[in-house]
């Protein structure tokens, strides 16, 4: 179950694997994008616990609050949280998490996707340094798009957007707001400020 520690100007919330960390920014008003990993067999329950807490995100190319990415085996249905974040839990069918409990948020295994938004004008030379500065290969299920890459695995993405694209499945644009991500890959511990 997701737990929360808080403090004036920081809340830090235990998601599965992950510590996740919001800090106030003055004069800002940020919002990110991210995703958390659930049982592979649980979306369809996570959709209907979800739907009782809070307003899902309808998506017409779907037309459904469950979107079906058959490139990547995966679904996902999407929602705000109430500072305005787009996050998504996802169900990764190549990933060995089944589960036989009822869903509650106890099923929520780690944050496995973070939105990375660069400048227009930098994307190139920033994605290549993201590549070789920490070891990360684009992800085997997604080639490269002139305006979405996904960089890592089904256990950690970096989801790499241009600013003012907008965030599916919404009409919100990107924005480039501060943040720090540390995650391990090839059995070395990184950071990567934003």
């Amino acid at each position: 179950m997701p737990t929360a520690i808080t403090s004036i100007n920081k809340i830090t919330i235990g998601i599965g694997s992950t510590e996740l960390v919001f800090e106030q920014v003055d004069g800002a008003d940020p919002f990110y994008h991210f995703a958390i990993n659930i049982p592979s067999n649980k979306i369809e329950e996570a959709r209907a616990w979800l739907a009782q807490r809070t307003k899902l995100i309808w998506m017409e190319d779907y037309r459904s609050e469950v979107a079906d990415f058959k490139n990547w085996h995966a679904k996902s249905v999407y929602f705000f949280d109430p500072a305005g974040n787009i996050l998504e839990l996802i169900a990764r069918f190549d990933l060995d998490n089944k589960s036989d409990a009822p869903f509650s948020s106890v099923q929520f295994l780690s944050v496995s996707e973070v939105g990375l938004v660069l400048r227009e004008g930098e994307w190139d030379k920033t994605t290549n340094n993201l590549l070789q500065e920490y070891h990360l290969n684009y992800f085997d299920k997604q080639p490269p798009l002139p305006q979405f890459e996904a960089i890592g695995d089904d256990e950690g993405l970096f989801i790499v957007v241009p600013e003012k694209r907008n965030w599916y499945p919404t009409s919100k644009p990107c924005g480039i707001f501060p943040m720090e991500v540390q995650f391990g890959n090839e059995g070395k511990e990184y950071t990567l400020t934003a």
